[in-house]
């Protein structure tokens, strides 16, 4: 069996637990805890049952550590396509919202702004498309918009007036 190469100083460890502290990111404590651990001798199936990670994950975050110190186990990640669109396009698509309809532009033949509708033309204006239709929605929501939801018309209910008078034709037998 090897011997474990990585170790961690006493001032490394304490340096951990302070950005343990601060880290408001889930992802990065579980690579702080998960470094920590593996620095101070901790066995390997501890970690990995303790944290929830596997074995080549610690691994690999022990080696990123060494490299680029603390900054080498901040997520990456940038939040799936919440921020696809910046402020300023946010407000110039409000604006267009606002000065057009589909019809004017040629979408779809609909009077008003639809989920499908918005989609086509943040495509179109800013070469961006959401994975999620809620995602477009919310777009509306900001630009002030609201959700109108539709009304059933059951097409082959009789009129008002011809149940009002075969109602009638009923009272009279």
């Amino acid at each position: 069996m090897a011997k474990r190469q990585f170790q961690l100083t006493d001032d490394e460890i304490e340096h951990f637990r302070q950005r343990e502290s601060r880290t408001r990111d889930v992802h990065e404590l579980k690579r702080l805890q998960a470094t920590r651990l593996y620095g101070s001798r901790v066995a390997l199936s501890q970690i990995m049952s303790g944290i929830g990670c596997g074995e080549s994950s610690v691994r690999q975050w022990a080696m990123d550590y060494r490299a680029k110190g603390l900054a080498g186990l901040r997520s990456q990640w940038k939040g799936g396509n919440r921020s696809r669109l910046s402020e300023a396009q946010r407000e110039t698509l409000k604006t267009k919202l606002h000065q057009y309809r589909p019809l004017d532009l040629g979408v779809s033949q609909a009077e008003y702004w639809t989920v499908r509708d918005v989609a086509v033309m943040v495509e179109r204006w800013f070469g961006v498309v959401y994975k999620e239709s809620s995602r477009y929605q919310a777009l509306l929501h900001a630009s002030g918009f609201s959700y109108q939801r539709t009304t059933k018309v059951y097409r082959s209910q009789p009129s008002a007036r011809v149940i009002a008078d075969f109602e009638a034709e009923l009272e009279k037998k």
